[in-house]
């Protein structure tokens, strides 16, 4: 596979305990030791990725205000 202007290689250095894990699993999905790094960084990693806000968030906010407070819909439940 020719590398193209937007990908990048990593060496990385595994023990070989990880190394025989990483043969396994990536047999076991039935893709390349590669493909499988890539995706399990790929799910790693979502979670920096930055993500707009809904724009729905501020709505529904102001909406539960006018509505009451939590409190107030469970205080029977206390009793």
């Amino acid at each position: 596979m020719a590398l193209s202007a937007r990908k990048r290689a990593t060496t990385i250095i595994l023990d070989a305990d990880l190394d025989r894990l990483l043969g396994r699993a990536a047999r076991q999905q039935g893709v390349s030791r590669s493909e499988f790094i890539r995706n399990q960084l790929r799910r790693s990693l979502e979670q920096f990725r930055p993500h707009p806000k809904p724009r729905s968030a501020g709505i529904i906010r102001d909406r539960l205000r006018e509505r009451g407070d939590e409190d107030e819909l469970f205080r029977e439940l206390e009793r």
